[in-house]
């Protein structure tokens, strides 16, 4: 397996210096808003019976069903003290489509995300979101039509029990004061059923949250993608992810803006050997690179890989600019997906 110590050794101390930006763009201690107050008891029912919110609040991760593809985790208001914050904010309400109506600002109230990607070829997610969430205003929201940052209205139904707030094809579920439960209705429904049933315990695989719990990260993901067809699809455009098995990456938002580190996980030595040789020629990185001067981005982000046997490491430091684009670019691939027909 590899680990944390192992990309250092492959590529020095500079891979302390971590960010993996793919996880801000795919998906995401603040001060608490005013007027929640705090709940004696979760506002939905596990296995028909409530349960002290702290039981959820303390592990986010249990409320994630199992079986996911990728594992990702943001620690959001450390970002949102970034110059990034006002992009940040346009990609949480892609996920929780909330605002003032809802007494919701996500850079004050939110603080950690971990969500979960179901399947390759679809869009199947659910998004754990934790903060401080004013649960009464967004029930008045709801109850007037309030329109929603993505244009259309709030609404609410319920489903197994519980009150489903949905805007457009993207929905969330107070679980707590503090935790939200988002995602499309499908992600969600893995999450509610499994809940309904009585299971609140960790179903992801323990070297998934391992990753997520690593010291200095600010984020990280982590995938398993073997047997995923779509990705041997998609390895004919992107050729290093032909014979990819494992993603582990991490990161944070220093100098020069973010920064990420990580290893890809091969099924042998020669696709490792492939997949090193596709990722210092990608040719997304030269199509971006002889854009630069006329777009005014500085000089090429500069990639470091390192071949270890059927692994590979990397590291990748990118600037406040180029951060801020791709995150650009995330906020909208969520929209279109929160707004398809």
């Amino acid at each position: 397996m590899i680990t944390v110590g192992r990309v250092k050794r492959a590529l020095g101390e500079s891979a302390l210096r971590l960010a993996p930006l793919a996880l801000v763009a795919g998906l995401l201690g603040a001060g608490g808003a005013p007027g929640c107050g705090t709940a004696k008891e979760s506002l939905i029912l596990v296995g028909g019976e409530p349960v002290d919110p702290a039981t959820i609040d303390r592990d986010p991760v249990a409320v994630l069903p199992s079986g996911l593809v990728m594992l990702g985790y943001l620690d959001a208001a450390t970002l949102f003290k970034s110059g990034m914050g006002g992009e940040v904010s346009n990609v949480v309400a892609q996920i929780l489509p909330l605002g003032p109506e809802s007494n919701f600002v996500a850079s004050r109230d939110v603080t950690h995300l971990y969500g979960g990607v179901y399947a390759m070829q679809g869009a199947d997610f659910c998004v754990v979101v934790q903060g401080t969430f004013d649960v009464a205003a967004i029930r008045r929201a709801a109850a007037s039509g309030a329109t929603t940052l993505l244009g259309v209205p709030l609404v609410k139904s319920r489903y197994a029990g519980n009150e489903v707030f949905t805007a457009g094809n993207v929905g969330f579920v107070p679980l707590t004061s503090r935790t939200v439960l988002a995602g499309n209705e499908t992600g969600m429904r893995r999450a509610l059923d499994r809940i309904q049933r009585g299971t609140l315990t960790r179903s992801v695989t323990p070297w998934m949250i391992h990753l997520t719990e690593t010291k200095g990260a600010a984020f990280a993901l982590a995938g398993d993608l073997s047997g995923q067809a779509a990705v041997a699809t998609a390895s004919q455009q992107v050729p290093f992810l032909a014979g990819l098995r494992y993603v582990r990456v991490v990161g944070n938002f220093e100098a020069p803006g973010v920064n990420y580190a990580g290893t890809l996980s091969y099924a042998d030595e020669a696709a490792a050997a492939g997949g090193a040789a596709g990722l210092k020629n990608l040719e997304q990185i030269a199509r971006i690179a002889s854009l630069l001067t006329s777009w005014g981005l500085g000089g090429a982000p500069q990639m470091q890989v390192a071949q270890h046997k059927s692994e590979v490491a990397f590291t990748l430091p990118l600037n406040d600019t180029m951060a801020k684009l791709l995150l650009r670019h995330g906020a909208d691939a969520l929209r279109t997906i929160a707004l398809r027909p």
